[in-house]
């Protein structure tokens, strides 16, 4: 992730609310996007979960003074909750599938917390 340089006068705003934006689609980000809809998902509802997911990754890390305002935090690894399969709310269309029983914990759960 690039770093905004903070002696730039300017910040990229979002799209206004009700906006499409738009991204070209190169070889890199059309592997993720088929890897994220073989959960049964669209590209929309894909690029919509990771820009949330990581967002919220952002706002944590601010949020416990963990990085300034502003300032990408550097990610190294995500947490996960072991598979079961009962199918929560929050998994919308995913697909259940197995996976390994390795104890992780949520990846949403904020930074600097502990299971």
């Amino acid at each position: 992730m690039a770093t905004p340089d903070p002696n730039s006068a300017s910040n990229p705003s979002p799209p206004a609310v009700g906006k499409s934006a738009s991204v070209r689609v190169d070889q890199p980000l059309h592997d993720d996007l088929a890897a994220l809809m073989q959960c049964g998902i669209t590209a929309s509802d894909a690029i919509r979960d990771a820009v949330g997911l990581l967002a919220d990754i952002y706002r944590a890390a601010w949020d416990i003074g963990g990085y300034p305002q502003g300032i990408a935090p550097l990610i190294e690894s995500a947490n996960l909750t072991p598979y079961d399969a009962v199918r929560h709310p929050e998994q919308l269309s995913l697909t259940p599938r197995p996976t390994p029983n390795r104890g992780l914990s949520d990846a949403r759960r904020s930074v600097g917390q502990q299971p």
